[in-house]
């Protein structure tokens, strides 16, 4: 497998590495969010599968819920039946999104939280992951969708992906690293690295491995949600 040449962490060896994950998992325009539950509702759904059948599954839940409140009391199985059965890892979706917004009213003990979207209510939902299934690289993410604040998301298995591809200097810490790219990306450009390397991060997991592996750049990406999954072993 290809890797960036020197892994200096130079903006062409982060931009070498995005492309070449686009490469496995297609590139996507930026879907920007005014509300930041949904743009992590979105994360559930996208990841994983195509872009197409999660924005279809985005809407669907929309049309059927008032609001969030109205989905947060719904059951698993009713999310579920919204989704569809053929949706990629549909019962794994349906629970993370049920535990999401459980998590959120837990925090805020409301889901329009639009108005708390200040300093304090930021801390809070940086909190969340020491407490909650929430992930870290999710929480920040959807601080950039919809709150434009330039973080770079990214988890520690995410970090090791970026150093063992060449995108980053091997000496450096997860702290250090996820500032050089906070400062040597733009806001769109950190929004596809950290899409793609939650993608391949994803497809190891899901095929039990737990060291960084390589692709094939060069295939086409593929349709997880339809047959392929059905070999996949959930996690």
């Amino acid at each position: 497998m290809a890797k960036a040449a020197g892994g200096t962490g130079s903006v062409n060896d982060m931009i070498l590495v995005t492309e070449q994950l686009e490469e496995r998992y297609g590139r996507r325009k930026t879907q920007k969010f005014t509300d930041f539950i949904e743009a992590l509702v979105y994360q559930i759904l996208e990841l994983g599968a195509q872009e197409a059948a999660a924005k279809s599954a985005l809407k669907r839940l929309q049309e059927e819920y008032v609001d969030w409140n109205d989905m947060r009391v719904a059951s698993v199985r009713e999310i579920e039946d919204v989704l569809g059965p053929r949706y990629y890892r549909v019962r794994e979706k349906a629970e993370d999104i049920r535990h999401l917004l459980a998590d959120l009213y837990t925090a805020f003990r409301r889901m329009d939280i639009h108005d708390l979207l200040n300093a304090d209510g930021i801390a809070t939902l940086r909190a969340l992951p020491e407490t909650t299934n929430i992930r870290r690289d999710m929480v920040e993410r959807a601080l950039l969708l919809a709150l434009e604040v330039k973080v770079f998301p990214c988890d520690e298995d995410q970090f090791r992906l970026m150093k063992f591809l060449g995108g980053l200097n091997k000496s450096l810490s997860y702290q250090q690293g996820v500032k050089k790219v906070e400062d040597t990306l733009d806001g769109e450009q950190i929004l596809r690295l950290s899409r793609v390397l939650r993608e391949h991060v994803h497809f190891c997991h899901v095929h039990d491995e737990d060291e960084p592996q390589p692709v094939n750049f060069g295939l086409k990406p593929e349709k997880p949600e339809k047959s392929e999954t059905k070999s996949r072993k959930k996690k």
